[in-house]
């Protein structure tokens, strides 16, 4: 007679598994944590932001060059932890605000769009008690993102560079790895224009257009979000910028007061992460090892 012991063993695991994770999951929501967890991911996506790749040279010269290069990253990863508490996460915000007066602005002329963005939304949710509850600073993450993609919409269209093409054709022969990738779509005639650039950089614009006004009108769909999430990682893989997506993306979770489930805050911190090594070189390493 066959044993059933063994498959009653995998079957209690497995509840056991889950009954922990959903006890995590439970304390997690009711503590309030995953509300306030978006800030603390963003914050974190701005200390990843100022650290040099581990891939370049130039890293052990940054961290030996300035003391406060050091002090201003520890702060900002230590606002990070703070902003995930309801006692502490004001205190976060203007600790974040000070480290940016001192050690971010007055380098404001090489400052990344993703710095900016992070500097024109996080500070002001000092002036909120609970900023994670209030209803007007969501209305003013959702403008701020909305003004935004339309900015950047506009911006690309007097460009004229993705509405013919041009700026996807360039990233074909000059990009990494992962901005390559659409690079199959036109190996046909190198000389001539080719559709799918056109066809792409259309796309993206339609896309930044489409949300902009979206949010401008205040829809206010978890559907909405779903899809828009996915477009940004699809868009940080390409163009292999995931800091910039996981930024628009804690910063959503806070415009549709969504939170911050475990899952998402997990894949957040490890896009950050893999974001300092980049995704073409990881993968770049992969493809060299398996040739």
């Amino acid at each position: 007679m066959r044993s059933s012991a063994p498959h009653t063993v995998d079957h209690a695991s497995d509840g056991m598994s889950e009954k922990t994770e959903s006890k995590l999951s439970r304390k997690y929501h009711e503590s309030g944590v995953r509300d306030r967890a978006p800030l603390s991911v963003a914050l974190l996506s701005v200390a990843i932001q100022e650290l040099p790749s581990p891939m370049g040279s130039g890293i052990k010269l940054a961290f030996q060059e300035s003391l406060i290069f050091v002090l201003m990253v520890g702060g900002i990863l230590l606002c990070a932890l703070l902003a995930a508490s309801a006692r502490t996460s004001r205190l976060a915000v203007a600790l974040f605000t000070a480290i940016a007066v001192i050690a971010i602005m007055p380098d404001w002329t090489s400052n990344a769009n993703h710095t900016w963005l992070a500097l024109w939304t996080i500070p002001v949710a000092v002036l909120f008690r609970e900023w994670w509850n209030s209803d007007l600073y969501s209305f003013y993450l959702r403008a701020t993102l909305g003004i935004v993609m339309i900015a950047a919409f506009s911006q690309k269209v007097m460009a004229g560079t993705y509405l013919d093409g041009f700026y996807i054709e360039f990233l074909n022969a000059t990009g990494s790895t992962t901005e390559r990738m659409f690079s199959i779509l036109c190996s046909g005639d190198p000389t001539g224009p080719c559709v799918f650039n056109q066809m792409i950089g259309i796309f993206i614009l339609a896309w930044q257009l489409i949300v902009g006004v979206l949010l401008l009108l205040g829809l206010n769909s978890l559907i909405f979000l779903a899809i828009e999430i996915a477009f940004l990682l699809g868009a940080g893989v390409f163009a292999d910028e995931m800091n910039f997506q996981v930024l628009n993306i804690a910063l959503l979770c806070i415009v549709f007061r969504f939170g911050m489930p475990l899952w998402l805050g997990a894949l957040s911190i490890a896009l950050l992460v893999i974001d300092l090594f980049t995704i073409s070189t990881l993968v770049d390493l992969v493809v060299s090892h398996v040739g």
